[in-house]
């Protein structure tokens, strides 16, 4: 089984590693010890010599050291002239601007402002109660010039009645209006279609690293979790 399972973490990860001594001894202490499924993305040089970093999906990055003795779990922070930087959040911030655009904007459901100054994705879940907060209050963002785009996230998972009803916003013939109805509690006849993209959203909400409703991703990759009032996150927005 062992063999197998380090054959295919092998083939895994050969296509993206670029080549890097020690890679077969990484390769090989990784396939007894990572979870059954977990999938290796990619594993690339950090900053610190002897230090990579290991990008797995659907799962938070970790680092490795080059014998492949040693995980850890945590930022890495550089010291600079200007203070410290957070090396692993800007990385962060990058992927999750990587992994937003390849939502297009027609599969989002879109509370734009009328004067926009900034504009930001919300991944949303119908029964949450601070997503239902949010969008009571969506008028106030928009007044401030936030413009609020909205990305499926049943928190419960694809088997739940929230997947149900969430589902049934994004086919709807007016998805803003039966979105809010929704966050209303509003009992409604929901209807259904093959070409939503509920799961994509949700799919790339894990690999993004969404872990509970609402999560706000910036235009600059930033991703600020829970509820934020709206002039909170017009001054984070600014910041």
């Amino acid at each position: 089984m062992n063999k197998y399972k380090y054959l295919l973490i092998a083939i895994l990860i050969s296509s993206s590693i670029q080549a890097f001594e020690g890679k077969n001894i990484l390769i090989e202490k990784l396939s007894n010890v990572l979870p059954e499924g977990a999938q290796i993305i990619d594993i690339t040089q950090t900053p610190i010599k002897g230090i990579y970093k290991l990008d797995l999906k659907e799962m938070q990055s970790v680092y490795i050291s080059a014998d492949g003795d040693f995980l850890i779990v945590g930022d890495i922070f550089q010291i600079t002239t200007n203070g410290l930087m957070n090396v692993t959040e800007f990385e962060r911030s990058k992927e999750r601007i990587k992994l937003i655009s390849e939502i297009s904007k027609s599969e989002l459901i879109s509370f734009p402002a009328k004067n926009e100054l900034y504009s930001v994705t919300i991944f949303t879940d119908i029964d949450c109660g601070y997503c239902r907060k949010l969008h009571n209050e969506i008028h106030e963002y928009n007044n401030l010039g936030i413009s609020i785009n909205y990305a499926a996230f049943p928190r419960s998972g694809l088997q739940s009645q929230s997947y149900s009803k969430i589902v049934g916003a994004w086919c709807s013939d007016n998805p803003n209006k039966t979105l809010t109805e929704l966050k209303q509690g509003k009992d409604i006849k929901f209807q259904y279609c093959d070409n939503h993209p509920v799961e994509k959203h949700y799919r790339l909400g894990r690999e993004i690293g969404v872990t509970g409703t609402p999560a706000i991703i910036s235009n600059n990759g930033q991703l600020i979790p829970g509820y934020v009032p709206a002039l909170d996150l017009l001054e984070r927005l600014q910041g």
